[in-house]
């Protein structure tokens, strides 16, 4: 074989006499502990705090349990001099009544740090031995800890039923205004879903598929698509919301709705997407649908109904905190109506309960936080009971997707006309510039607007 001749290049490594360059010292690896755990101010800040694995590991990690006094060493039977043995048991032994009330090894109570909330998170991270708080490596909460619910409804992101009376503080209706509104159109039947359309075969269809489904991805991709049936509007399923402002304190994970509707970003204007970016476009993929105000978390047969409740009221704060966000750069006077834009659905596909949310914002008396949010119930149905119960609730499935995609365009038409149009103020101001002071002909420049070529026909869809 010929020889390599490529030349190999050494390079000498010179010593540097720079004193002042600074020692770098390498990052101290963490241990599984370390790496998945939720940032103590989570627990800091939340006002009650629910029995759960995760509170019990922050409680003993803060707990500094004191060490074991070591016992004093034994004398082997070889060292007992049997002469000095039977000496001393001759005048008696040992004095016996110094063992009495003997309190025996002193034994410390273990010390330990309470959550409480009116401390700052900084100054109670408890210093259990070496370790330190690494903020950056924490595990945020996530909708599986019953903290969870209880850490956004201090954020003032309430679920359904949390005011039982139907009241809020002020005695006003936690309801949204157009509640009624909405049921009436989820009400409406659909000729997709007919009897004649839609038999007991094709009903039985589903139950089997449903039935098959034994995880949460199976009942999201066989099931719920025969619920939510066929239609053009811009959606995606699994999308993390990574390009979204954190909700609350960013002490919980990031919104992944199993479902979700938007509109295309091509739709609305540039200028309106680069200023509310971090409040409707949920994605660092630009392309994604935007202003999502549709949802639907879905759970397995072994599934937590409980777990899928706080994932929809987590995803439908977000959505109804976008609408908000363009509501007031269109229309800030006629902001806080009372009405809902966002709609969230649940299904679980080992009940095969069909759930429909609304949440709407409204004002918050408190300072720490300016909005709440509310997600009340619409209706609810048992998809797999029989067929008229089927086509109930998948005629308000899909009667909600459209409401929601026509509040949608309603909002992005009256934001893209706050816009000023760009060529039409340069049209305007290069021919005042040209203009005579004595001329006083009118300009009128070509109108670029047109017709939403995405906008679907309501009257004439059969799905």
């Amino acid at each position: 074989m010929p020889p390599n001749r490529k030349r190999k290049l050494y390079i000498e490594a010179k010593p540097s006499t720079d004193s002042s360059l600074p020692h770098t010292a390498k990052r101290p690896k963490l241990d599984n502990k370390q790496r998945h755990r939720t940032p103590s101010w989570f627990w800091d800040n939340l006002s009650r705090v629910w029995l759960s694995p995760g509170a019990l590991q922050e409680f003993n990690r803060r707990t500094v349990w004191p060490v074991a006094p070591v016992p004093p060493g034994r004398i082997s039977k070889r060292e007992i001099d049997p002469l000095q043995l039977k000496r001393f048991a001759r005048h008696g032994g040992p004095a016996l009544s110094d063992l009495r009330a003997y309190p025996g090894p002193h034994i410390a109570t273990a010390s330990y740090r309470t959550m409480d909330p009116s401390q700052s998170g900084s100054r109670k991270r408890a210093k259990t031995g070496g370790g330190s708080d690494i903020s950056s490596r924490n595990r945020r909460s996530s909708a599986y800890s019953p903290g969870f619910e209880q850490h956004l409804i201090d954020h003032g992101i309430y679920p359904d039923g949390y005011d039982d009376g139907g009241d809020d503080d002020d005695g006003g209706s936690v309801y949204p205004a157009n509640w009624e509104e909405i049921n009436e159109r989820l009400a409406r039947p659909r000729q997709s879903l007919s009897p004649s359309r839609f038999p007991r075969e094709a009903f039985q269809n589903f139950r089997k598929k449903n039935l098959q489904a034994l995880t949460e991805n199976t009942v999201m991709s066989r099931a719920f698509p025969i619920i939510a049936g066929t239609s053009n509007i811009p959606s995606q399923e699994n999308l993390i919301f990574g390009n979204l402002k954190d909700l609350t304190d960013g002490s919980i994970t990031k919104a992944m709705p199993d479902f979700y509707d938007g509109s295309r970003p091509a739709e609305l204007k540039k200028e309106i997407r680069e200023e509310l970016g971090p409040y409707i476009v949920p994605s660092t993929n630009t392309a994604a649908p935007c202003l999502p105000n549709f949802f639907t978390e879905g759970k397995g047969p072994n599934g937590s109904s409980a777990v899928c409740k706080r994932q929809a009221l987590h995803d439908s704060a977000l959505g109804a905190r976008g609408v908000h966000k363009l509501r007031s750069y269109t229309d800030p006077e006629t902001l806080c109506d009372g009405k809902a834009y966002t709609i969230t659905s649940t299904y679980h596909g080992g009940t095969g309960d069909l759930t429909i949310y609304s949440t709407h914002p409204t004002p918050s008396n408190g300072s720490q936080n300016k909005m709440e949010y509310r997600m009340i119930q619409l209706d609810g149905w048992k998809m797999t009971g029989n067929p008229d119960a089927f086509r109930q609730g998948a005629s308000a499935l899909r009667n909600a997707r459209e409401w929601a995609k026509e509040k949608r365009e309603e909002l992005i038409a009256a934001a893209n006309g706050k816009v000023p149009d760009a060529k039409r103020s340069d049209l305007v101001s290069s021919t005042q510039s040209f203009e005579s002071p004595s001329s006083n002909m009118p300009t009128h420049p070509e109108s670029e607007t047109s017709a939403d070529e995405l906008a679907l026909d309501v009257d004439t869809k059969t799905n």
